[in-house]
């Protein structure tokens, strides 16, 4: 049984991750001093001129082997370049640049829950599954720092033949930073926000030799009360090295080790005024008057997150011959987080059909994520070119072996004690915890193991026309228990997964495409190593077949001005098979869709102008529903985080030293579904940010960013437990950036 103490310390002796960050950035810093006669000024210009577009002609995923604008699918990738520009530090900020992906979080009032982990939907769909590094699935839980991403690919619909078992709204990618044997570099980057948050990154590469490089990302921070609590904060601590080896002519070697620390005090929200309670305490339904959003409704002591996460990757990379490349991939890691956060709802003495609200806020309850995964993954693909005639096909052959395992322990708060329960909602008092929690066991174990070998090939019959097909195996097994009602429920899972596309693409001229696409998903139960069900229907679940979903898209991409601006359209229609109950029995006959189109621009339209637009317009919602005992039904009702309407767009002007550069973000609304209804709609938002940024030497820049300029007021996230969560108020951010 393990404990820890509620009350949390917050100054304390450095941990022996944040003594080794600050050793290895002091080495690289004397040693980038040491070598400073090896800094070239063209090194410099080199990467000036990289980050001026946004456009990335090709995707990292090997299984991807066409351009973009030959790729036919939709796929937004945001580049390194777009990030520093925006000033985003975080996985979620770093979507808002993709329409139709939203990462306001699913809502309880749908059944899922307000959290501080990612939360991402695309096209309506949830994809928490299905978020990849390097294409790896990573499983785990918690806020992604991007502070050694390189870019984040978003690939739109089902895409079960290049990632596997998933999601049927897509998948997102991050794509980490690498060693690299062309040149030296050295980069430190230092900022400070409204909220109180004081960063610092380090990203520097060293050429050991003509054959070795080695790479080291590094990441200190602290801060983040945007609301104004005072009680707020998220710490992060994080170093990923990167070893670049040639071992021969043909072949090298890349290993990748990355470890993050992180240490919050996140607010789950703030109390949100029912019907009942707006009519008897005389104040608006909806979220609290907007003079309570800087209140603490948390506790002291009790509330908190701790997140440890390594991972380490071994690529290997072979040239067979001028045709033929052999890839290797192998990773393993371990994730474990602990969190217990207060839900803050106003006081009900009453019950649900007699409520009595005196206006106070009940501060006892809270939510507890504890979580601990494993993983150990290994690719092997094979990237080649042959030829049938004067047809060319690009091929990749592979194969994947995966094993993962996540445990939710058990968690005992009966030996922690509140000062109060309760708080007033206008001048609510602070409340402190005494005592310790415990880990007693675990609720749920499952390990899900699988075996893949899949195919894929585009065919260019001439210069007109390229045919794309893939198909994919997968045997997965899930094996595991979780607790309900009391009781220990063990299940088995077994599944044959087979995922396809195929697409046909025409090119009537050489900088553009007009492609139609078709591609299946499938979501065996326990894809997210949590077997669905509870004591009376956990093993129906685990024997029914996997969800399917089938996604169907016809659209065009362009490229212009040299090939640095890509423009796209595309009409799409994804159908997924939900879990439904028709005649008392568990069967997967329901059904959601999502329909509509969506536009894109990205790169450069002048030398000193870039863009990155993206607009989707969407009807997603439930099209079978078999009625329950009493008649009710949701078909017809929408889907949760799937607005009609959202657009992004972000412009920068770089003339001489000064860039200067706005955008805005819109939503037309998120609706949660519950009680098969409408329950709570957030309304429509735009946001408006903005940044400037000088150079005053070639090793020197300093940039302003402001986020949310207007200072609009705008609510994320909604809980059927009686609290929301409120977006980020205006924030101004002030960054110094150093290369050396």
């Amino acid at each position: 049984m393990q404990n820890r103490l509620c009350c949390k310390i917050h100054t304390r002796k450095p941990s022996p991750l944040a003594l080794a960050i600050g050793s290895a950035l002091s080495l690289m810093v004397t040693h980038a001093y040491a070598q400073t006669d090896n800094v070239q000024l063209p090194t410099l210009e080199v990467s000036a001129e990289s980050e001026q577009t946004y456009h990335v002609e090709k995707s990292a995923n090997v299984k991807l082997t066409q351009d973009l604008v030959d790729t036919p699918k939709t796929l937004t990738i945001v580049n390194e370049v777009l990030m520093q520009d925006q000033g985003v530090t975080n996985l979620q900020d770093a979507l808002r640049n993709v329409a139709g992906v939203s990462t306001f979080a699913a809502g309880e009032g749908g059944g899922g829950n307000v959290t501080t982990g990612d939360t991402i939907t695309i096209r309506g769909f949830d994809v928490n599954g299905s978020i990849y590094t390097d294409g790896i699935r990573d499983l785990s839980t918690y806020s992604r720092d991007i502070f050694n991403t390189e870019q984040i690919e978003v690939a739109k619909g089902s895409s079960g033949s290049l990632y596997g078992k998933g999601s049927a709204g897509g998948t997102v990618n991050l794509v980490t930073k690498s060693a690299r044997t062309d040149r030296d570099f050295n980069s430190i980057n230092l900022s400070y926000d409204q909220g109180g948050l004081g960063r610092i990154t380090g990203d520097f590469n060293h050429k050991l030799s003509e054959d070795s490089a080695l790479r080291i990302n590094l990441l200190a921070q602290s801060g983040g009360d945007y609301l104004g609590n005072g009680e707020e904060e998220y710490q992060s601590i994080a170093i990923a090295p990167s070893y670049f080896l040639q071992l021969s002519d043909r072949t090298d070697l890349t290993l990748n080790l990355f470890h993050m620390q992180q240490d919050n005090t996140p607010v789950m929200g703030l109390p949100f005024v029912n019907a009942a309670a707006a009519a008897q305490l005389g104040i608006p339904e909806g979220p609290i008057s907007k003079s309570n959003w800087d209140n603490y409704y948390g506790v002291k002591g009790r509330d908190f997150e701790e997140v440890d996460a390594t991972s380490l990757t071994a690529i290997i990379n072979h040239e067979v011959n001028e045709a033929w490349n052999l890839r290797s991939q192998t990773r393993i890691g371990t994730n474990e987080r602990q969190s217990i956060t207060t839900r803050p709802a106003l006081l009900n003495l009453g019950n649900n059909s007699a409520p009595n609200y005196d206006g106070s806020v009940n501060v006892s309850p809270f939510m507890s994520q504890f979580s601990e995964d494993k993983l150990f993954v290994t690719q092997l693909d094979a990237i080649g070119e042959v030829y049938t005639g004067s047809v060319k096909h690009d091929l990749v052959v592979g194969a994947e072996v995966y094993r993962e395992n996540k445990k939710i322990p058990v968690i005992d708060t009966s030996g922690i004690t509140l000062s109060s329960n309760s708080v007033d909602l206008n001048h609510p008092d602070s409340v402190t915890a005494t005592g310790t929690w415990q880990k007693d066991g675990y609720s749920s174990d499952t390990t899900a193991k699988g075996m893949a070998a899949y195919f894929a090939n585009t065919a260019t019959l001439n210069q007109y026309l390229q045919l794309s097909a893939g198909l994919r195996y997968e045997d997965f097994t899930a094996k595991g228990y979780k607790t309900s009602s009391g009781q220990q429920i063990h299940a088995n899972t077994d599944a044959d997964l087979i995922s396809w596309h195929a697409g046909i693409n025409v090119k009537p001229l050489q900088n553009g495409s007009i492609y139609a696409s078709i591609a299946n998903s499938q979501q065996p139960n326990a894809t997210d190593l949590v077997l669905q069900g509870n004591a009376n229907t956990t093993e129906t679940y685990a024997k029914l077949d996997p969800l399917e979903s089938l996604t169907k898209e016809i659209g065009t991409k362009w490229v212009f001005f040299d090939e640095r601006l890509l423009l796209g359209a595309a009409v799409f229609e994804t159908t997924k098979d939900v879990y439904d109950t028709v005649d008392n029995e568990i069967t997967t006959s329901g059904e959601q869709r999502s329909r509509g189109f969506e536009l894109s621009a990205t790169g450069k339209v002048s030398d000193e102008l870039s863009l990155i637009a993206t607009y989707t317009r969407q009807n997603a919602k439930v099209t079978e529903d078999a009625p329950a005992a009493n008649g009710n039904t949701t078909e017809g009702n929408g889907l949760n985080s799937a607005p009609d309407q959202s657009a992004s767009i972000w412009m920068t002007y770089a003339k001489g030293p000064l860039t200067l550069g706005a955008g805005a973000e819109y939503n037309s609304g998120n609706t949660y579904w519950r009680q098969q209804r409408a329950f709570y709609e957030t309304g429509s938002v735009t946001l408006v940010n903005a940044m400037a940024s000088y150079e005053f030497t070639n090793q020197l820049k300093a940039q302003l960013n402001v986020s949310n300029l207007t200072d609009k007021e705008y609510v994320t996230d909604y809980s059927a437990r009686g609290h929301f969560k409120p977006g980020d108020p205006r924030n101004i951010k002030l960054s110094l950036n150093y290369n050396f």
